[in-house]
């Protein structure tokens, strides 16, 4: 059975942000940036009739995966956190990488 733990997030965001933190290796304005920075990419649209989980979602999945090593990055491992599947899992971390490369600039500064 999986029990998603992705709801947790939106109370660590606003009560204990050590624990959002802990989680997805990022403070939760941080979080807000990148996501509104790849929220508009082409990845993320679908003609499918099978809907995409929400980007936020996707995002968070690819930061805990991202975030963690050893067996608790599988994506056996990270499925069960999250509560989807593991080609959810798979997808998501693609679909975020890739919009996160085509960002690179905007993201990566050097003083």
């Amino acid at each position: 059975m999986r029990a998603s733990q992705l709801c947790l997030l939106e109370h660590f965001t606003d009560h204990q942000p050590h624990l959002f933190r802990k989680c997805l290796r990022v403070d939760p304005p941080i979080f807000d940036c990148i996501l509104d920075q790849i929220s508009g990419h082409a990845i993320f649209q679908s003609n499918s009739e099978n809907c995409q989980l929400a980007v936020a979602v996707q995002l968070a999945i690819f930061l805990f995966r991202a975030g963690h090593y050893g067996n608790a990055a599988s994506p056996e491992d990270v499925a069960q956190w999250a509560g989807v599947s593991i080609g959810s899992v798979v997808n998501c971390t693609n679909r975020v990488m890739v919009a996160i490369l085509d960002e690179h600039d905007r993201f990566i500064n050097i003083p």
